[in-house]
């Protein structure tokens, strides 16, 4: 195929293009018609996909901090600035990745709340890097890249690190301080 050939095909197939959007757009633009289809199967609107449940969090507040309690139809979280925090739950509230009954005192999560009552509930996920010193069967210390220090907890892994081993965590807090590791990579020194 020549360049000239190549020039026009790309030309004749722009000016399609060109041409076909003006079309649609026009058609979705015309206030005597029925409404575009995008917009009825995207909440967002054209251009905007959107999620159908963001309308829910207008107007809501994030919480962060530890469970105190869980009780039916109640959590209570001790947040950050040591204050308490009750809010209501119900069969509505979620919580992400698993069951409200399985939550546990002294857990870190966030909690998305509306007029008092928690909408979504998750885990707060650690994720550190640095280096594996003290390994001792399921536990370790890991030597982050300022110094500090933080315990592992490695039961759930299955390849425990060695002392030295470089890597990257993540996992959730369990007593305010350590860390049970949910997964574990190994980072090249």
């Amino acid at each position: 195929m020549s360049k000239k050939s190549a020039w026009a095909g790309a030309i004749v197939a722009a000016a399609g293009l060109t041409v076909g959007g003006i079309a649609v757009a026009t058609a979705a633009d015309n206030s005597d018609g029925p409404p575009a289809a995008f917009a009825e199967r995207h909440p967002g609107g054209p251009g905007k996909p959107g999620r159908p449940g963001k309308a829910n969090l207008k107007d809501s507040t994030l919480v962060v901090g530890r469970v105190k309690s869980v009780e039916s139809g109640k959590l209570t979280i001790t947040k950050d600035d040591g204050s308490e925090v009750s809010l209501t739950t119900d069969g509505s509230t979620k919580l992400r990745g698993g069951d409200l009954n399985g939550l546990k005192a002294e857990q870190r999560v966030t909690v998305r709340v509306k007029d008092g009552k928690a909408l979504n509930v998750a885990l707060a996920k650690a994720h550190e890097q640095g280096t594996v010193k003290d390994v001792n069967g399921d536990n370790a210390t890991l030597v982050q890249v300022d110094g500090l220090q933080t315990p592992l907890d490695l039961s759930a892994v299955s390849t425990k690190p060695k002392n030295g081993d470089l890597v990257a965590i993540t996992g959730t807090v369990s007593d305010g301080k350590t860390v049970k590791v949910e997964q574990l990579r190994q980072l090249p020194k």
